[in-house]
C-alpha cells in the first residue's frame, strides 16, 4: 500500500455490472471461474479462490453454484440505478470535502472498490443489515456487497463514503486497534457520511437503537472497552447479538449494529463540545474523542 500526503486520491471502481450480467447467462459450472476472472483472481491463486468460494458459498455473496433467476434481475436493477457511477461520484465528492477540511493528511494514493451481488435468502443480511454493507478497514480497498432494494439503491454511494472514512482514519492514528477504536471508527464514519451525503444517507442499520435502549447499549459497550483482543471478541459489542450467534460467539445483549449507534452518539457529543466536523476529528486519537465526549472507560477510572 502506498501512502501520500498530497491532494490526489485515485478511486478505481470497475463497472462490473455488464460482466456480472453475462456471468448469469453461463452454465453454473462455469460461473466460479468467470467470477474469478472479473475479480482478477488467477485459478492458481489458492488463497484468492478460497476466499471467493467463502464469500459466495457461505457468506453474504450470491451463490455462485446456484441458478437463480433473481440474480440476473438484481444485477439489471443495479445497472439501471447506476450503482457504480454513484459510488465513484460520491467517493470523489467525499475526498474533496475531506481534503478541504484537513489538507496534508496521510491517505492511500489509490483505492480499489469491488462491488458484488448479495445473497437474498439470508434474513440477517437482507432484513437486519438492509441488504448492503461494505468493508474498508484495509487502506487501499473497499469491498461492498449489495442486494438492491428500494431503501439501499439510493444509498450505495453513501455506504462507500462510510468505508472511505475507515481508509482515511487508519493511516492517521497510532496505537493498537481495540474495541474502543472500532466503535470510534464506526461513529466517525457514520457522521462523516452524513456530512457528505445528508442526514438520510445512513443510519438504517441501527435506527431502532434509541432512547433507553441506546443508553443501556452505550453502558454495556463502554464497560467492555479494554477487554478482548480480536475482532471475534469485539464483534458482539459492535455488530450485536444476531451477528454474534452467526459467528458462534456468546451474545452480550447488544441490539443489531448497536456499537454503531454508540459510536455515533460519542462522536456527535465530541463534535458538539469542540465545534469540529467529523472530517476534522477523523484523525483524532480515541482517548481524545472519548474525553471530549465526557466518556470515561473503566480502564481510565
Amino acid at each position: 500500500m502506498a501512502l501520500s500526503t498530497d491532494d490526489q486520491l485515485e478511486f478505481v471502481v470497475p463497472d462490473d455490472g455488464p460482466a456480472l450480467a453475462r456471468l448469469f447467462t453461463l452454465p453454473v459450472s462455469a460461473r466460479l471461474d468467470a467470477l474469478a476472472a472479473i475479480r482478477g483472481i488467477s485459478s492458481f491463486d489458492t488463497a484468492g479462490m478460497n476466499l471467493l468460494r467463502e464469500i459466495h458459498e457461505q457468506g453474504d455473496g450470491f451463490r455462485v453454484e446456484v441458478d437463480d433467476p433473481r440474480y440476473a434481475a438484481a444485477i439489471e436493477r443495479l445497472i439501471k440505478a447506476d450503482a457504480w457511477g454513484h459510488i465513484k461520484r460520491d467517493l470523489a465528492r467525499a475526498w474533496d470535502y475531506q481534503n478541504s477540511a484537513l489538507p496534508g493528511i496521510r491517505h492511500p494514493d489509490r483505492i480499489e472498490v469491488t462491488v458484488t451481488l448479495g445473497y437474498p435468502d439470508d434474513p440477517v443480511f437482507l432484513e437486519r443489515t438492509l441488504g448492503y454493507y461494505g468493508m474498508g478497514s484495509d487502506p487501499s480497498t473497499i469491498f461492498m456487497v449489495v442486494w438492491p432494494t428500494d431503501y439501499n439503491e439510493t444509498r450505495i454511494g453513501a455506504c462507500a463514503v462510510h468505508e472511505l472514512a475507515h481508509n482515511i482514519r487508519t493511516p492517521n492514528v497510532e496505537g493498537p486497534f481495540n474495541l474502543a477504536e472500532w466503535v470510534m471508527h464506526e461513529g466517525l464514519a457514520e457522521v462523516f457520511t452524513i456530512e457528505v451525503c445528508g442526514p438520510d444517507s445512513t443510519g438504517g442499520w441501527y435506527k431502532d437503537v434509541t432512547g433507553k435502549v441506546l443508553d443501556e447499549t452505550m453502558h454495556k459497550v463502554i464497560q467492555a472497552f479494554g477487554t478482548g483482543s480480536t475482532f471475534r471478541d469485539w464483534s458482539p459489542y459492535v455488530l450485536g447479538d444476531e451477528v454474534a450467534r452467526r459467528i458462534g460467539v456468546e451474545p452480550v445483549g447488544i441490539p443489531h449494529m448497536g456499537g454503531y449507534a454508540v459510536g455515533r452518539r460519542i462522536v456527535e457529543r465530541y463534535l458538539a463540545a469542540t465545534g469540529l466536523e467529523a472530517a476534522q476529528a477523523i484523525v483524532r486519537p480515541v482517548h481524545e474523542l472519548l474525553e471530549g465526549a465526557g466518556v470515561t472507560p473503566p480502564t481510565a477510572a
